[in-house]
């Protein structure tokens, strides 16, 4: 995804986390809790209401490396644009979603990441080779699931 990718991409330097500030933040119970219901309702192609719990967790922590939850959001945000057939939504949130995920490990949360990110860049394409007037003929398996397995420690 390099060149005209990220034209689209809200890059604020708040988007930007230095290398040492990549690190889990300590999840609570609430938010375990909120953040595997946003797995289950992405996973079942809820997304409205996946990026609705995942915002849960977002809100409830201040630390640089929550903006992996805003990724995650702005994934569930490009999918609902995708169902509701707005092309410059799906655009710009798979780019702002891509811009933030790029920033993490290939497993972050035990989110598999680099799943995602390989999701986003191929759907990304898929949507720009149909353009806005075909874009209800996106295949329904390039729409990613969340991989996840919680941490032991989680």
């Amino acid at each position: 995804m390099e060149g005209s990718d990220l034209k689209s991409a809200r890059m604020k330097q708040a988007y930007l986390i230095r290398v040492e500030d990549v690190v889990e933040p300590s999840m609570s119970v609430e938010d375990w809790t909120d953040f595997e219901k946003g797995v289950r309702l992405f996973n079942g192609r809820e997304h409205w209401e996946s990026h609705e719990a995942w915002e849960q967790v977002w809100r409830r922590h201040n630390e640089p490396s929550r903006i992996f939850f805003q990724g995650l959001i702005q994934l569930a945000a490009a999918y609902h644009q995708l169902q509701r057939g707005i092309y410059h939504g799906v655009v710009k949130h798979y780019n702002n979603a891509y811009f933030k995920l790029r920033q993490f490990p290939v497993q972050f949360l035990g989110v598999d990441v680099g799943a995602l990110r390989r999701n986003i860049e191929n759907g990304l394409a898929e949507a720009e080779r149909l353009g806005p007037e075909r874009l209800g003929d996106f295949p329904r398996h390039l729409v990613a699931k969340v991989i996840f397995n919680r941490p032991n420690d989680g």
